[in-house]
């Protein structure tokens, strides 16, 4: 080589200047990313039973106490449940104010699919609640109304696991019970 003197003097050089950039005594920390909950069917499907209980009851003359924890949804969803509650109040006055009312309800919910990307999870589920009304007219009746609904509810990751963010029928419109308040299509 032509120029070994000069080509050391750079890498001393060089090798000096970039030692200045390693990180001063000790080993270099890099965090990990955020872990996402473990999901399975029977965690998803406890909590989405026990938010359509909770809605179910808002229909009953005395509303249960709640079964979802506060934990286990996201504030929006909370959010949503609280704009709820007036609308479906209006609409059980009006069914009340023509002679009936619902003295009882029975739900089961069952998981159809589950589809998890990132801190996101899409649960498809059917609902299939039983209701029990009663008349003015009547009294209590023994046969049962009922209804069968497909829907979907969409989780979020936290920290402290899956939190519900919301819960939508798959089918709009008429006929939807009186419970389910959509975005848009507010009963009067």
């Amino acid at each position: 080589m032509k120029y070994p003197r000069t080509l050391t003097a750079v890498a001393v050089l060089l090798g000096l200047a970039l030692s200045g950039c390693q990180a001063a005594g000790g080993s270099l920390t890099v965090e990990a990313p955020a872990a996402v909950p473990t999901s399975s069917s029977s965690g998803f499907e406890a909590i989405i039973q026990a938010a359509v209980e909770d809605r179910n009851g808002t229909v009953l003359d005395t509303v249960p106490a709640p079964r979802l924890a506060e934990g286990q949804a996201t504030a929006a969803y909370r959010a949503k449940r609280v704009q709820d509650i007036p609308v479906v109040t209006r609409s059980k006055a009006g069914f009340r104010s023509s002679g009936f009312w619902y003295t009882s309800f029975s739900t089961t919910v069952t998981v159809e699919s589950i589809d998890v990307t990132g801190s996101e999870a899409i649960i498809h589920f059917k609902e299939l609640t039983e209701e029990h009304l009663a008349s003015t007219a009547n009294g209590p009746s023994n046969v049962p109304s009922g209804y069968s609904l497909p829907q979907t509810a969409t989780f979020r990751a936290s920290t402290d696991g899956w939190q519900l963010d919301s819960i939508s029928p798959s089918v709009h419109g008429f006929g939807l019970p009186m419970s389910i308040v959509e975005d848009g299509r507010r009963r009067p």
